[in-house]
């Protein structure tokens, strides 16, 4: 799998817990959705996860998961704070 690779964040959840995101781009020429579909289920094991696709598969080679997006702390979403 050297021509995966992998960033992860850890994220605060609720109740002192603690999830994942993480980041999965196949740099290599083969079919990058079936590569990238055995390393999402090898990486997630038997856990609970959400994971993200480019909806118009625009860039088939980059998946993102997240873990514990249900138990992720939560405000209220002010326009003037919050931004990139």
């Amino acid at each position: 799998m050297g021509q995966i690779k992998i960033q992860e964040s850890e994220i605060t959840l609720t109740h002192g817990r603690t999830g994942k995101i993480a980041v999965i781009t196949y740099l290599g020429e083969e079919d990058p959705v079936a590569i990238l579909d055995q390393a999402v289920s090898t990486y997630v094991a038997n856990k609970g996860y959400n994971e993200f696709i480019d909806i118009n598969m625009d860039n088939p080679w980059t998946r993102v998961v997240m873990s514990g997006i249900n138990e992720m702390n939560q405000m209220d979403f002010d326009p003037n704070t919050h931004r990139l």
